[in-house]
């Protein structure tokens, strides 16, 4: 897509770009168009309906920040979002129909998405901005998920229902193990507590739980090493229990140590109802969930 940017006649050129605008306002889609460093040009009445407001005013500044702001989406969500934006301008290559992982609201609502990314360049073929179309596609994905539950076997829809999720805590912390075992009994989950990490290695058996809660700062030894013991016990197995480390300190720091115990990431502490769910949801019963504030490498 070229971008000219010849002079003209003022009203030939706001005739043609109502013209353009009353095209895009046709179009189902959420359309925007940003300059190099992501500040928005312009959008399509679509993108305006979806932030929750009658029109945009005096509007500034990048369309990320509305989205968190206005459509209340997930700050993760958008970020990435924002980065693969970025990169198309980097890289000046055109994306088409790449479907996106979900974007999670406050209310907790999925939104799926294919988007179309398309460079702009000036008369010297120079990067000045790019076209971001983006699909909805929800009805379509939540349809398509009814239709893969209606084909399971009978047999494996009551095994999904009737098989509570075993959960291993290794928490050393008196209130934080009341707290975390409240959340995940309120999901209906089996909980064991181990507040050392012999305890853990005892109670612990390949294939045993669905989910291991582990506290890095046990008293008694680190939160890694018992992490890689029971990889270890798992190993000539075909059992791989879900690890998720729990953390006072900021996860974004502890995920590379994850990485190097085999653990699936990091939350920084408390665990709150929102993630203790999300977690279940997308370790436990595999749905195509985001963990909010899931930090891994």
């Amino acid at each position: 897509m070229f971008w000219n940017h010849k002079k003209g006649n003022p009203e030939d050129i706001e005739q043609i770009h109502q013209y353009y605008m009353d095209i895009m306002n046709c179009i189902p889609d959420i359309v925007y168009w940003i300059d190099v460093d992501c500040n928005l040009l312009g959008c399509n009445n679509r993108f305006v309906q979806v932030l929750g407001l009658n029109e945009l005013r005096d509007f500034k500044g990048t369309p990320y920040l509305q989205m968190k702001k206005f459509a209340h989406w997930d700050e993760e969500c958008v970020e990435a979002l924002k980065l693969k934006d970025m990169n198309a301008i980097f890289t000046g290559e055109s994306q088409y129909n790449v479907e996106e992982k979900p974007i999670l609201n406050d209310n907790q609502k999925h939104f799926y998405f294919k988007i179309n990314r398309v460079p702009m360049f000036d008369e010297n073929k120079n990067v000045v901005g790019l076209v971001v179309v983006l699909t909805d596609i929800s009805a379509s994905k939540i349809q398509e998920q009814k239709t893969k539950s209606k084909k399971l076997p009978k047999s494996e829809l009551v095994s999904k229902v009737t098989s509570l999720p075993n959960v291993l805590m290794i928490e050393d912390n008196l209130i934080a193990q009341n707290v975390e075992k409240a959340l995940l009994t309120a999901l209906n989950c089996q909980v064991d507590i181990a507040d050392t990490g012999d305890k853990a290695l005892k109670l612990f058996d390949p294939g045993k739980y669905d989910l291991v809660l582990m506290d890095i700062g046990l008293e008694d030894t680190s939160g890694y090493v018992v992490a890689k013991q029971l990889r270890n016990m798992e190993k000539d197995t075909k059992h791989h229990v879900p690890i998720i480390a729990l953390t006072g300190y900021e996860a974004d720091v502890v995920k590379y140590d994850c990485e190097q115990y085999f653990m699936e990431g990091a939350i920084t502490k408390p665990l709150t109802s929102e993630q203790a769910e999300q977690i279940i949801n997308h370790y436990v019963y595999h749905m195509d969930v985001p963990v909010r504030g899931l930090k891994s490498t």
